[in-house]
């Protein structure tokens, strides 16, 4: 088989977006669309396209995104991986395996120490290596079951300029860096062309003290029948409670304009508690005895470790920690990877180096997909075991390796 993967040369744009417009076919989403995508995205251009060869003909292409991901407060290089493309006359033949694992090679020498996706199948990618690694619970609720707070209210005003524009992006960088994981570490492209569009809004939150401290992005979803015509939350981010309670009263002040707030909720944020009746609409979801439906777990991004004593090397750990393991990791795609490691915790960083023996106070098994999961916080460690997706051989060092390695659950506003 004659196959080469290399990254896509500038005249095979017409080609990669053909094969992407026959992978995700879509009214508005014809050729043209996807030539301006794949040169103006907001994540990247020509730079990140990846491509995949049989005797000359281009059969595969996909996106091997440059980011960088906030992750226990330090911005690592990660790849994203986007738009990935298999010629119809192709599939079924492990093109898009042996397209990715090249992929991950290539992202690898560039010095990315993970990868990031949304999955059209999760099973796919856990396949090869990906770990689902972000969670948000969705509400459908009218707008005056979110709590008023008229003082608060007052101090949120619609984005309007340059210096808006400045605050919402110092806002969101130092929650990534300081108050979440997961989040990517925007560039100017980024924002200049991700919520910039006719059907969306922001606002600001304005504290005491004259400064911003929270905003929210939000669509308005005017395109359905008027009868079924809803707002939702595309993104907020506060530094500050009385922000917090801003945003929501700003939201329950929309009733008079909309029916529903579809609001989406980071897993640790008790929305559910706020609301003054958090049922779903009845005949939603089905209900169980006298327990009722509130919210729609909803899945998407997934991590993949792509370098794990380089990556481990980059992680902080959330407290002071004096701890030795060995770190067997289970990488069908990346031997490399797979160690024996001699992971040592000190103080809040990680040595690693591979392990030739000496003391250690416990030795982890497990597969990529879990690690990657323990590493952006998904799962802890101790779930991993419960669970039966990894083995300890000292579980009394469990606890302390879960102090160590906590972090906020995974969130990421962006989409790629």
């Amino acid at each position: 088989m004659s196959e080469t993967f290399r990254p896509a040369r500038p005249d095979e744009i017409d080609d990669v977006a053909r094969l992407e417009a026959h992978s995700f076919p879509a009214p508005d989403r014809g050729h043209e669309w996807w030539e301006d995508f794949l040169l103006n995205g907001p994540h990247g251009g020509i730079e990140a396209l990846w491509a995949a060869e049989e005797r000359g003909r281009l059969v595969g292409a996909c996106q091997l995104l440059w980011m960088r991901q906030w992750i226990g407060g330090v911005a690592m290089p990660v790849m994203g991986l986007g738009s990935v493309a298999i010629a119809p006359t192709h599939r079924k033949r492990g093109l898009a395996t042996r397209l990715l694992i090249a992929g991950f090679e290539h992202a690898r020498e560039r010095g990315d120490v993970g990868s990031v996706l949304y999955p059209f199948r999760a099973s796919f990618y856990e396949g090869l290596g990906y770990g689902l690694a972000g969670e948000a619970h969705q509400y459908q609720v009218p707008p005056s079951l979110l709590p008023d707070d008229k003082q608060e209210r007052m101090r949120v005003r619609m984005v309007d300029g340059e210096d808006d524009e400045a605050a919402m992006r110092a806002i969101y960088r130092e929650a990534a860096q300081r108050l979440q994981t997961g989040q990517l570490d925007r560039t100017e492209r980024n924002w200049r062309q991700s919520w910039k569009r006719d059907d969306l809004a922001a606002v600001l939150y304005w504290g005491e003290s004259g400064e911003a401290e929270g905003y929210a992005i939000v669509r308005y979803r005017a395109d359905l029948p008027i009868d079924r015509r809803f707002i939702e939350l595309e993104e907020r981010v506060w530094l500050s409670l009385p922000a917090q309670r801003g945003i929501y009263a700003w939201l329950s002040s929309l009733g008079d304009q909309w029916r529903e707030v579809v609001y989406r909720a980071h897993p640790e944020e008790g929305f559910g508690d706020r609301l003054s009746e958090p049922r779903l609409p009845l005949l939603s979801a089905p209900s169980w005895g006298l327990w009722f439906p509130s919210a729609t777990l909803l899945r998407g991004p997934m991590f993949r470790v792509l370098d794990v004593p380089g990556a481990l090397a980059l992680r902080q750990l959330a407290v002071n920690c004096d701890m030795t393991l060995v770190l067997e990791v289970d990488d069908e795609q990346i031997p490399e990877n797979r160690g024996p490691w001699r992971v040592h915790l000190d103080g809040r960083r990680m040595e690693v180096e591979p392990y030739t023996g000496g003391h250690i106070d416990a030795t982890m098994r497990l597969p990529v997909d879990t690690l990657s999961r323990i590493f952006i916080g998904a799962i802890a460690p101790w779930q991993a075991v419960a669970g039966g997706l990894a083995t300890i051989d000292r579980p009394a060092v469990i606890q302390r390796l879960d102090q160590a390695l906590a972090v906020p659950k995974p969130w990421m506003f962006d989409r790629f």
